[in-house]
């Protein structure tokens, strides 16, 4: 088939690898333009338009997808099937009819479950204990078309948003090529989703990852991995008997079976610091920081940050 490819993150490049050494001629692939990433002012391309320059393929960086003339120039590729994965913008019905059999979006979660932005960091932060890949029939409400195929995988209990992220590029590339067979040899089936199974998953803002001690450990556990890498849970550690408030991002945590002490403690209070991490009392016992990263330095270990930081029990991190 004659496939035109839409991407733009890093997830979206096994997919676009897979699709390369495929039986599917690549007519186009289209991302988003070169914008500005992470410190530099300077814009960079998108890894996927990184990855189509490698491997030869014609690239579109329209800044409307919707646009009359992009239309237009999508409508002279000829597309018998859109893929996109992680693309950025919505596409309107006009592209959405454009292919011969249909516009085919790589989800990464489990549809119905978390429709949105950010399905897989509120998986994690929703407690979620497996997970998956779906590819959906696009239509013009966003993740809600028949779902033609999913692949589920389990989330392991201290895995992060970063470390699922790139275990869900690779099944996500998998199920792409299952599909594009099932659509071509008309052997697909169409199944549509459960509305009453619906929930969302919104792009994340910075504020939604400030730690609330006051809720239990395994909350508090679940918010870091699902906001590790970005944007980040972060919390403000007061020193006692100061009021200067400094900021901190914590990366890795951990939850021990020990967990439960039968003293009531202020959340948020540090109860100790020991070899495996800073101990810090929650809503229902204590959490173990085990990795942090200072305002405007790189990320360390709590053992590493200790050196240059005095922590004592007694400390705080508040809100």
């Amino acid at each position: 088939m004659n496939v035109v490819f839409m991407g733009t993150p890093e997830f979206a490049v096994p997919s676009l690898c897979s699709l390369a050494i495929s039986t599917h001629k690549i007519t186009a692939v289209v991302t988003q333009p070169d914008r500005p990433r992470g410190r530099s002012k300077t814009p960079l391309p998108s890894p996927v338009k990184e990855r189509a320059e490698a491997l030869g393929l014609k690239i579109l960086q329209p800044v409307n997808i919707n646009d009359e003339s992009v239309v237009k120039q999508l409508q002279s590729l000829a597309a018998d099937c859109i893929v996109v994965v992680a693309f950025g913008q919505f596409l309107s019905n006009a592209i959405l009819h454009l292919p011969r059999y249909q516009c085919i979006n790589i989800h990464a979660s489990l549809l119905p479950k978390f429709r949105g932005a950010a399905p897989i960091n509120w998986a994690i932060m929703q407690g979620e204990t497996v997970t998956g890949t779906t590819a959906v029939v696009m239509t013009a409400k966003m993740d809600a078309g028949d779902v033609i195929d999913q692949k589920t995988t389990p989330i392991s209990p201290n895995e992060n948003a970063g470390e699922l992220e790139k275990r869900l590029s690779e099944t996500g590339a998998e199920l792409l090529i299952d599909v594009l067979h099932l659509v071509e040899t008309e052997e697909a089936t169409y199944t549509k989703q459960d509305e009453g199974g619906v929930t969302f998953a919104p792009k994340l803002k910075k504020e939604a990852g400030l730690i609330l001690w006051s809720q239990t450990a395994q909350k508090i556990h679940n918010l870091v991995r699902g906001m590790t890498p970005s944007p980040g849970a972060y919390t403000y550690f007061l020193k006692t008997g100061s009021t200067e408030k400094k900021r901190i991002i914590i990366l890795k945590t951990q939850i021990h079976d020990t967990q439960k002490i039968t003293t009531a403690l202020n959340p948020g209070i540090i109860v100790d610091v020991a070899p495996c991490g800073v101990h810090v009392a929650t809503m229902d016992g204590f959490i173990c920081i085990t990795q942090l990263q200072p305002e405007g330095k790189r990320a360390m270990d709590v053992q590493e940050y200790l050196r240059g930081h005095k922590i004592t029990v007694g400390d705080m991190f508040v809100p």
